[in-house]
């Protein structure tokens, strides 16, 4: 008999850090952003970023030079033009980045805090900071989610291409392909997850961990993209 009490405490831990995980991935981003000088805005599941500058100073030089430009002639402010649009494209895939960097590095630091801790949980039990440790460490559990999504929604929509997200576009701009890195970090979120569960959590908690998981993440997911997220910062 699995004690129900326990099933609903994870549940609502798990509701709580996928908000948690959904809002910081988020603020990852926007970290980097803002370091770059943009100014940022949030929202329940992505982030803004004002490059507008430096969009209209090349579309000033571009209507001023176009001849050139499409010809591949020298013109006055090539130099300026070609910087820009390298600072572009490297200031957004240093920010596009800053989620997935969050997230794995957040994840492997509870695996650290886990694996210190090891020897403690096994004698003594799971403290509140193991507790931590173990959905800090699951934070891997996104690359997870991220590949399943994107592979059920080609499977479903065909749209042409079975891997998306922060991930893919990370894996096209380093010329990887489309799901390197998808895969590469989904593997990896395997990886961690079962050696949490199943080396971590004692035998106890498993299964009602295990159900408390799905149950929790699929509601936090609903609730806050859904429900609460949309209104509270649309």
């Amino acid at each position: 008999m699995i004690p129900t009490k326990n099933i609903l405490i994870l549940s609502l831990a798990f509701i709580f850090f996928t908000i948690i995980g959904t809002i910081s991935h988020e603020t990852g981003h926007i970290v980097v952003a803002e370091s770059l000088g943009y100014n940022t805005s949030l929202h329940y599941g992505s982030m803004n970023y004002d490059n507008s500058e430096l969009n209209n100073k090349l579309d000033s030089i571009y209507s001023k030079n176009k001849y050139q430009i499409e010809n591949n002639l020298p013109f006055e402010q090539r130099n300026n033009f070609e910087e820009g649009k390298e600072r572009l494209e490297s200031d957004s895939i240093k920010i596009t980045l800053g989620g997935p960097l969050q997230t794995t590095i957040t994840g492997l630091l509870g695996l650290v805090l886990l694996l210190k801790r090891k020897k403690r949980i096994k004698n003594r039990g799971l403290k509140i900071i193991d507790w931590l440790g173990i959905f800090l460490a699951l934070f891997w559990l996104r690359e997870i989610f991220n590949l399943i999504h994107s592979l059920g929604f080609e499977i479903i929509y065909n749209q042409g291409n079975y891997f998306g997200g922060d991930e893919r576009y990370i894996s096209e701009y380093f010329n990887l392909g489309s799901g390197a890195i998808p895969v590469i970090l989904a593997i990896t979120g395997i990886v961690i997850s079962m050696y949490v569960v199943f080396r971590i959590i004692p035998e106890k908690f498993r299964l009602p961990f295990i159900i408390s998981g799905f149950v929790g993440g699929f509601t936090g997911f609903i609730i806050w993209f859904h429900i609460l997220g949309p209104h509270l910062i649309p």
